[in-house]
């Protein structure tokens, strides 16, 4: 039997809840906006078909800027 894998992300907050998913990075620019201004964190999540996580890592972040700009940071691989 094949494995249909897919890539999903999650927007985690400080205290490591999940606070949104999406199939895309640019999707928690707009998530972030609604939030208090800070940092959270995205992780890359690989899942069978079923939507059961078989690997998690931290893709990078976003942060909410108290003047209201969203930033994205992508964590270097290499590191």
């Amino acid at each position: 039997m094949t494995q249909n894998n897919s890539q999903q992300y999650r927007l985690i907050d400080a205290e490591g809840v999940e606070l949104a998913h999406a199939d895309t990075i640019a999707y928690f620019k707009g998530v972030a906006a609604d939030l208090k201004p800070g940092r959270y964190t995205i992780q890359e999540v690989v899942a069978d078909s079923l939507g059961h996580a078989h690997e998690v890592r931290n893709w990078g972040s976003v942060t909410h800027l108290a003047d209201g700009a969203i930033v994205l940071h992508e964590d270097d691989p290499t590191t």
